[in-house]
């Protein structure tokens, strides 16, 4: 989209509630007065609890109805709600995403160096490993996705955003929810949550929840010597929580979860591009089946098939050892903290401790047709810790929050590739440990009017041992070892003013912001060598960038619209983008990661919601987006592309637009209360990846579900993902023949049982 239409788009959105502010019109009722309109959603965005719409960020929250209501059961599910969001099934396993935001991504997903351009958190705690991020969201309270870089008050990796998993921490009400359900594809589900007082004390209170989910069969095996259809995904995730409450300053919370996954590893489907030459661009449109050479099969499989999508996984021991027989995947983590906190009087002490390990193997058919195998297995343990002082001064017209952070991450990870025969295997031992401190002041000129400023300063040492086995020529060496040390230091600030507006007219409450912030993501190293280990040897440096950013969030026509929405302006330096060579002599692929060089991504964010009458509730939200190169790194995948594609580069997903609509309506009848709703997602073309090869096309896709309430506390619901049942391939590659598609139409009906 041209920035002059988009910007026109800006200001249009932008200029519509403050015309309606002009309006003399009589005032209306403050939020917490008003009932029958939009809910209040508190957040802790800035790392103490506030009202969502006085946080001069743009955030993306969901409580638990939303979750509920907008069938968000994983975290790449967040993705269809959140402005500048992708989080699509990563090449390796489907409980591995790769997650990209407002330009900046990561793909290797899998390895034990990746990093994501954005910060993952579990009540508070990051979680340095992309392995397993695709987070089954169990007794989730909230989810909150923050745009824009938040390396001030989050640290490690939050170029470009941050998002939060809140779960439920038991208090002096007890709740109990349970949940079975059934659906296409052998999906059945079951989770329970229960908390509450332990024992009738008035100190102490408990929680346990527990989920189970599984599916299996989404992919068709066409090889005749193993006709099992496949796609198996079951998970099983539990979380237990102990509430010390029993002081008045002092507050703990003890929690312990552990998640478990079993798969058949990522479905990669075989497609070639035969009618798109191989120094051309070619898109998602231009797949078509691959041919297998098996003479007991030797036609072309279909794509899709009956509802499916075709896979050919021969069955046959390989090399080396790490590699099973067949796909497969397990990946299990275990994540404990605790939280504390203690009133001084003078200002609030917060303690937040954080263990995770994080266990994940894999064989996955990389070409879906037996020709690439890879193999991993992972172990690795981290602990942090940060501490906190927030509280305020000067007649409280002064907040502050100061604090230091300490994380360390230790742990290794071997990989074995077979290419029809052993071909090569290496091993990593990483570890990382980070140092930071930080400070943010709001100061409050006016009771309107804000001032905020920050700083944060960051050092991380950065360990990389590696060893690399060639085991069939042409790969040399046979033998290869690196050892590389590197630290990389940043401080990055931030400024902020922000002005609420009194309510007036149609307007309940308007506030608008204007932001600058330097994002910065650590340096580190490329962890996968098929034919040889050079990419190995050379570490890629830091990403930063600057972001300006003004929104504006309003409440109108007596809570019943809300319009929310930001223009952001990134000056991206040193790009770190994944990208595939392939070597012109052996045909055999790398994946470095390149800093590719620097670029400009601007874009328009909205969310929109609106309750037009009681009990239906419409929403939209979505990007504008474009990104271009200011500078491109001579040696990177970005410059290679009209020479090897023809076509100029462009900042990978990007698309010119995103955007999702939906609604949900409840009426309570003789029965009990039976609401239904559904939301659209629609997506423009995009660039996948570095490279420049890969067109996504355009694509939509429709979900929807209605439910039944009845005897008080019994939900009978039923829904769809995926309506039109449309077969869609975001991301694959062609150097290796395999493609990941979005998952076919999927259908769960399910009964709950919950009381309050």
């Amino acid at each position: 989209m041209s920035t002059h239409r988009m910007l026109r788009f800006a200001i249009a959105l932008a200029l519509a509630p403050v015309a309606t502010y002009a309006q003399e019109t009589a005032p209306q009722q403050t939020v917490s007065q008003r009932g029958g309109g939009l809910q209040e959603i508190v957040v802790t965005a800035e790392r103490r609890e506030a009202s969502l719409q006085t946080v001069p960020i743009a955030v993306t929250a969901l409580n638990e109805e939303a979750l509920t209501d907008r069938q968000v059961t994983e975290s790449r599910d967040l993705a269809r709600f959140t402005p500048s969001l992708k989080m699509f099934s990563n090449i390796t396993s489907p409980t591995n995403l790769s997650p990209s935001m407002r330009g900046s991504l990561q793909q290797d997903a899998s390895l034990i160096v990746a990093e994501s351009p954005f910060g993952l958190y579990v009540d508070d705690v990051y979680l340095a490993r992309l392995n397993g991020n695709n987070i089954t969201l169990a007794d989730i309270e909230r989810v909150e996705v923050l745009r824009g870089p938040q390396g001030t008050l989050y640290g490690r990796n939050t170029l470009v955003g941050a998002i939060k998993f809140v779960s439920r921490t038991p208090g002096r009400d007890p709740w109990f929810k349970a949940s079975i359900g059934a659906g296409n594809f052998e999906q059945y589900k079951g989770s329970l949550s229960v908390g509450g007082p332990l024992g009738g004390s008035d100190s102490w209170a408990g929680s346990f929840s527990a989920l189970l989910t599984n599916t299996d069969g989404m992919f068709k095996n066409v090889n005749p010597a193993n006709p099992r259809d496949t796609g198996l995904q079951r998970n099983w995730a539990a979380r237990s929580k102990l509430h010390y409450m029993g002081s008045d300053k002092l507050d703990v919370v003890f929690s312990v979860s552990h998640s478990d996954a079993k798969n058949d590893a990522q479905q990669l489907i075989p497609g070639v591009t035969p009618n798109v030459p191989a120094n051309r661009q070619f898109t998602s449109d231009d797949i078509v089946p691959g041919f297998y050479p098996n003479p007991m099969n030797p036609t072309a499989a279909s794509l899709v098939h009956v509802g499916t999508y075709d896979v050919y996984t021969p069955i046959v021991p390989r090399l080396p050892a790490s590699i099973k027989d067949a796909p497969e995947g397990h990946t299990q983590q275990t994540i404990s903290s605790i939280n504390l906190s203690y009133d001084l009087g003078w200002s609030t002490f917060k303690s937040i401790t954080g263990y995770v390990n994080t266990k994940d193997t894999l064989t996955t058919d990389y070409s879906g047709h037996g020709t690439v195998v890879g193999s991993n297995n992972l172990d690795v343990d981290q602990f942090s810790e940060e501490l906190q002082l927030v509280g305020k001064a000067a007649d409280d017209r002064l907040s502050y929050i100061a604090g230091l952070y300490y994380f360390q991450e230790t742990g290794d990870q071997a990989f074995g590739w077979n290419l029809g025969l052993p071909f090569s295997s290496s091993t990593i031992k990483a570890k990382v440990t980070s140092y930071s401190a930080f400070t943010q002041l709001d100061y409050n000129i006016t009771e309107a009017l804000k001032l905020t400023g920050g700083v944060r300063y960051t050092r991380d040492k950065k360990d990389f041992d590696f060893v690399f086995n060639g085991l069939l020529p042409p790969v040399t060496p046979v033998l290869g070892v690196v050892d590389l040390t590197n630290t990389y230091t940043q401080t990055t600030p931030k400024f902020g003013i922000d002005y609420t507006l009194p309510a007036s007219g149609a307007i309940d409450r308007m506030l608008v912001y204007a932001t600058a912030a330097q994002g910065f993501k650590s340096g580190g190293y490329n962890g996968i060598a098929i034919a040889d280990f050079k990419d190995a040897r050379t570490p890629y440096g830091p990403e930063t960038n600057w972001t300006y950013e003004v929104g504006i969030k309003t409440d109108l026509l007596g809570n019943r619209l809300r319009i929310n929405a930001n223009y952001f302006f990134e000056k991206a330096k040193d790009l770190t983008l994944n990208a595939t060579v392939t070597d012109p002599v052996t045909n055999v692929s790398s994946f470095p990661v390149q800093n590719a060089g620097d670029a400009t991504v601007k874009g328009l964010e909205f969310e929109v919601t609106a309750v037009p009458v009681d009990n239906l509730t419409l929403f939209m939200n979505g990007s504008l987006l474009d990104g271009k190169y200011d500078r491109v790194d001579p040696t990177s995948a970005p410059a290679m592309a009209p020479a090897n594609y023809n076509v100029q580069p462009t900042v990978p997903q990007t698309p010119d637009y995103t955007v999702t609509v939906g609604f949900d309506y409840g009426i309570d009848t003789s029965v009990g209360r039976v609401k239904f709703g559904a939301d659209w997602f629609f997506q423009d073309d995009y660039v996948s990846a570095a490279t420049n090869d890969f067109r996504v096309q355009p694509y939509n896709i429709g979900n929807a579900f209605a439910s039944v309430g009845f005897k008080d506390h019994w939900t009978a619901k039923a829904a769809v993902k995926n309506l039109a049942d449309e077969a869609i391939i975001p991301t694959g590659s062609r150097a290796l023949n395999g493609f990941v598609p979005l998952p076919r139409r999927t259908w769960l009906l399910s009964l709950d049982y919950s009381m309050n």
